[in-house]
């Protein structure tokens, strides 16, 4: 076998891959926010993969508290979106699936309680079709 003929049939299983997974994701419907949260996924443990341990206990994986909180006085929406997509990835995947009157609820309710167990519980509320 060649050089050139081995990485021919490399370069074209590579292109048949990418071809395949490409058919994959349009053939099972996935839609970009799927999309965007799954490779958001594959990032955070690439990156949690690469992260060197200072010992076993501190690298213990924490449950929430309720001091996991926004930042208060967070005055316009677009500011509250991005400190809850920055700091809060999953509740920020739920929230985005509101309608507009839904985010504006969920920002008013925020302006009184910034804790993000209560914009959870209450995005999730909003998404199950609940009244608080």
């Amino acid at each position: 076998m060649t050089f050139f003929s081995r990485h021919s049939k490399i370069g074209l299983a590579t292109l048949l891959s990418v071809a395949l997974l490409s058919v994959v994701r349009v053939s099972l419907g996935a839609d970009d926010e799927a999309i965007d949260y799954l490779q958001w996924i594959e990032a955070e443990a690439k990156r949690q993969a690469t992260a060197t341990p200072i010992d076993s206990e501190a690298s213990s994986p924490t449950l929430p508290t309720e001091t996991d909180r926004l930042p208060l006085g967070l005055q316009r929406q677009e500011d509250f979106e991005q400190a809850l997509r920055e700091h809060f990835a999953g509740t920020f995947a739920f929230y985005k699936r509101l309608s507009p009157a839904g985010k504006e609820q969920i920002f008013q309710a925020y302006q009184q309680d910034n804790r993000v167990s209560a914009i959870r519980e209450q995005t999730l509320r909003l998404l199950a079709g609940d009244t608080p």
